[in-house]
């Protein structure tokens, strides 16, 4: 009789945590594709005591090297579309001075924002001409997210300071 309670209490721990698993992986899923930056993982005692908590940064659009004709220009230079506007950033990898070319006219608004690993902002800066440069000399070697906003989309960006 007692064996049976007890083998009855550990199979319900046991369907608990099955239970919740699917309700957190459920969860992590739906917040992860509205907003796309983190991924949570835990692990469990066989009791179903949470043991760990992970968080992870998921990093978002790795660049396209361009043809290697056009890298001659600006070494380890990136391309892309917002909406119908070209961009390009280089260099990445970059050792202090990033430049972004963005065609902007006057009736659309464009900023850049740097963000750390640990998500704060670093540097705001609006787009006034179709060439700005980013110093990142100031910051120690690192990988940081650079937003581009232009009217109402945006794309994200890895940058590797040396």
């Amino acid at each position: 009789m007692f064996i049976h309670i007890r083998t009855k209490t550990f199979t319900m721990k046991i369907l608990r945590l099955i239970f919740f698993s699917f309700i957190l992986l459920f969860l992590c899923n739906l917040t992860g594709s509205a907003q796309g930056n983190y991924s949570f993982s835990f692990t469990y005692d066989a009791s179903g005591n949470r043991l760990t908590r992970t968080r992870t940064i998921i990093l978002l659009k790795s660049a396209k090297i361009e043809n290697q004709d056009s890298l001659s220009n600006h070494p380890k230079s990136f391309e892309d579309l917002i909406g119908n506007r070209p961009i390009k950033i280089y260099p990445n990898p970059t050792k202090g001075l990033l430049k972004v070319e963005i065609p902007v006219a006057d009736e659309v608004s464009a900023k850049l924002k740097i963000y750390s690993s640990q998500g704060s902002v670093i540097k705001d800066i609006p787009v006034t001409g179709t060439f700005t440069e980013i110093d990142l000399s100031n910051q120690s070697p690192g990988i940081f997210i650079l937003r581009i906003y232009i009217g109402e989309l945006s794309s994200e960006w890895k940058i590797i300071k040396e």
